[in-house]
């Protein structure tokens, strides 16, 4: 009998491990998730303002219709940028590729913070002087081959025309302009492989369109109330216009990313389900070891429910105190991660992130917690109902 005692409680112990190697693992893995989507925001913070207007209909916003003055007066809302985005073609030392063009005003550099994100060359887009330089997106300049020291080679940019097409001279359907490349920027691959900054007094010169913007870029002040500016917006531009957070401006982005998070949580739930049944399967074995103590409780008054609820608490009680040391662990990790870099990162190019990026959340560690308590009533379930059978017997 004494052998007995022992075998169950090695797998009740053991039942408690897996408790809590999984519930480390569980909030290890939604940790890393939300350092990796705390790194993306990051990066493309620099990039991306934190309200994008565009129009709700067609493609650009005539510019004089916009209420800029009023938009200025908006508490919290550090400076804004009128934007332009056009698929363009360029050359560069005889290699040519297809790009976006992303035409800004001078108040771009000095609200969004590219400093971090220069690679090599100078963040400049224009001078007093009113000359006008690209800054390159990494990927693009890799397959241009482009040089900010090379002095003798300058983008060549082409870009469609409004209007009819002459096809006797379709080149005149393009509007050709030659700049620069300052500098190389990198972001993000998405962006680095898609975007090339030009002025937007330099592209306005060249399509002959000065009224014409493709979105309104906003930056607010550092611990602002994003949601109280953005009905303000809301309310004064109306229906003709939509707004766009940081996070709708990337949306298919951090959809995957959200995506990928909860499936990783529910495949480590299943993982952790199928390591729990060792509970029922522990107590169920004490239930028949302890039956006829049962039996001598019951003529002693104790009732079938009550029989019942002992299983069930003794399941809780593996479930929480795994729960809670996993959680425990798992903090114990991400503070190591976060403080000493335990696990590397392979990188390649420029990136710069040499380890997994970590971010514990409250809400994850509560979620951690109640997913483990709701397997332990479900663990229960089964033990509780044959305690409680045996005791209906008698």
């Amino acid at each position: 009998m004494q052998g007995g005692f022992n075998a169950i409680s090695l797998i009740s112990y053991i039942s408690l491990l897996g408790y809590a190697v999984g519930a480390a693992a569980l909030l290890i893995i939604l940790s890393v998730f939300n350092g990796f989507e705390g790194l993306f925001t990051q990066m493309y913070s620099n990039f991306d303002a934190d309200f994008k207007i565009s129009p709700a209909t067609g493609k650009y916003i005539h510019l004089p219709h916009l209420p800029i003055q009023q938009i200025n007066q908006i508490e919290g809302i550090k400076g804004h940028t009128a934007v332009w985005e056009e698929n363009a073609l360029l050359r560069y030392n005889g290699k040519q590729t297809i790009a976006t063009i992303k035409a800004v005003d001078k108040n771009y550099l000095q609200i969004n913070p590219l400093d971090s994100n220069l690679l090599y060359g100078e963040l400049l887009l224009e001078t007093d002087a009113d000359s006008a330089f690209a800054l390159v997106g990494n990927g693009l300049a890799y397959q241009l081959g482009v040089d900010p020291g090379d002095q003798f080679n300058y983008l060549g940019i082409y870009l469609p025309k409004k209007g009819k097409v002459d096809m006797l001279d379709p080149t005149g359907a393009f509007a050709h302009g030659l700049v620069f490349p300052a500098g190389v920027f990198t972001v993000q691959e998405e962006v680095d492989n898609k975007y090339v900054l030009l002025p937007l007094s330099y592209v306005f010169k060249l399509i002959e369109d000065s009224n014409n913007i493709s979105a309104l870029e906003i930056r607010l002040h550092p611990g602002i109330n994003n949601q109280l500016v953005r009905t303000k917006l809301t309310q004064l531009l109306g229906q003709d216009y939509v707004i766009k957070n940081k996070f709708e401006q990337r949306e298919s982005f951090f959809k995957v990313m959200q995506s990928e998070k909860t499936i990783s949580y529910f495949i480590l739930v299943f993982i952790l389900l199928i390591a729990a049944f060792n509970t029922i399967g522990s107590l169920y074995m004490l239930v028949i070891e302890k039956r006829s103590d049962m039996q001598l409780l019951a003529s002693m008054g104790l009732s079938a429910n009550k029989a019942a609820a002992i299983f069930v608490f003794q399941s809780l009680w593996i479930a929480i105190t795994g729960g809670l040391v996993g959680i425990i662990i798992g903090l114990a990790v991400c503070y190591g991660q976060q403080e000493f870099s335990w696990v590397a990162l392979q990188t390649s190019g420029n990136t710069v992130i040499s380890a997994y990026p970590i971010a514990v959340k409250w809400q994850d560690a509560v979620q951690v917690f109640f997913t483990l308590l709701a397997m332990g009533l479900l663990t229960s379930l089964y033990p509780a109902y044959k305690a409680k059978s045996f005791l209906n017997e008698v």
